[in-house]
């Protein structure tokens, strides 16, 4: 699947400003500063990984794009495709969650940012999509605007007639779409035209697309009836994504799954403990587009990408860090001891 060619994302970059030490955002005197969004984060995993990456996108030309493009590249990911101009950049400010209480995210300037407020001819995506082997779009790109909904489709078209493959996350957000569920799937099906390779839950297909029964319990049993059905109608080869649930003790879980040529591949149950759970999901995917790229068999590809979204779930920030040595070693020998 082109394993010399770049891999590239369309989307945000968006500053993260998080309270310390689980505070709550009315109790925090300072906040810790990163820079993240979906395609940010599979980018810098499949980096680490070994691949040439490089972001589409168009940060603010001040000292805040500035720092956010310094970030991008100590990734490991090139930042010349990246467009300079406008004053703003998004925002989310995280409260971390601890024990019963949830994590809050709040958005700020999202819709104000430079990215999100860009034409597509600021991109020349003619030349900015030659010789490359997949781009990678987030669904919440089509949530947040006409314009940026028209960026998004007609830029996944132009990478299928270039040859590259589309990958599409659903990461589907009721908040950003003011629970309007008629005109996400009208969206989600255009997008769909044009995927090689999806990211979603068996809940997206039920009550996004409206595909297949919601009357089973058993998700296993859920996915098996409806990813099919969504494979068959879309055309799309490989779909994937993870079970998550608790233990009786309340220890979190999770199990990956891959539908990949009308077969149905899932890894081992692993339990964790969460540091991180933002960009878990992220990690997840860049295990599967590795393997992907790499040849490697369904079965080892979805136990390498569960494995990649555990250690995400126990290392800090949005963006994952951790080897491919490292997830492997995890997939190996799950009983965790001190290196030596």
């Amino acid at each position: 699947m082109g394993a010399n060619k770049r891999i590239k994302a369309f989307g945000e970059v968006m500053m993260r400003l998080e309270a310390p030490d689980y505070l709550k955002l009315e109790q925090a005197r300072s906040l810790n500063v990163l820079y993240s969004g979906t395609g940010v984060n599979i980018l810098s995993a499949l980096s680490r990984f070994g691949h040439q990456t490089s972001l589409i996108t168009k940060l603010p030309d001040n000292s805040v794009g500035d720092a956010a493009v310094a970030y991008i590249r100590s990734l490991g990911i090139s930042t010349s495709d990246i467009v300079r101009g406008g004053a703003y950049i998004g925002k989310y400010f995280l409260e971390k969650g601890f024990h019963v209480r949830n994590s809050k995210v709040t958005y700020s300037n999202r819709k104000e940012s430079s990215f999100c407020t860009s034409v597509l001819s600021e991109y020349d995506l003619e030349n900015t999509l030659q010789d490359t082997a997949m781009v990678h779009f987030c669904g919440i790109i089509l949530s947040i605007s006409e314009q940026m909904r028209y960026n998004a489709l007609y830029a996944a078209e132009k990478a299928k007639q270039l040859g590259s493959y589309v990958v599409f996350d659903f990461n589907y957000r009721p908040k950003l779409w003011e629970n309007n569920d008629a005109q996400a799937k009208a969206c989600y099906e255009q997008m769909l035209e044009h995927v090689d390779v999806c990211f979603m839950t068996e809940k997206d297909a039920l009550y996004i697309l409206q595909m297949g029964e919601k009357d089973q319990t058993d998700r296993k049993q859920q996915l098996e009836a409806v990813m099919p059905l969504v494979s068959q109608r879309y055309h799309i080869p490989v779909i994937a994504g993870t079970i998550r649930d608790k233990t009786s003790d309340g220890t979190d879980c999770i199990q990956g799954y891959l539908y990949h040529d009308g077969d149905f591949y899932y890894s081992e149950t692993y339990d964790y403990e969460t540091l991180e759970r933002v960009g878990s999901g992220d990690a997840y995917a860049s295990g599967i587009l590795h393997g992907l790229i790499r040849d490697l068999s369904p079965e080892d590809t979805v136990e390498f990408a569960t494995a990649a979204s555990v250690l995400a779930h126990t290392t800090y920030g949005d963006s994952p860090v951790c080897s491919e040595a490292e997830i492997w070693s995890l997939v190996n020998n799950k009983d965790v001891e001190m290196e030596r």
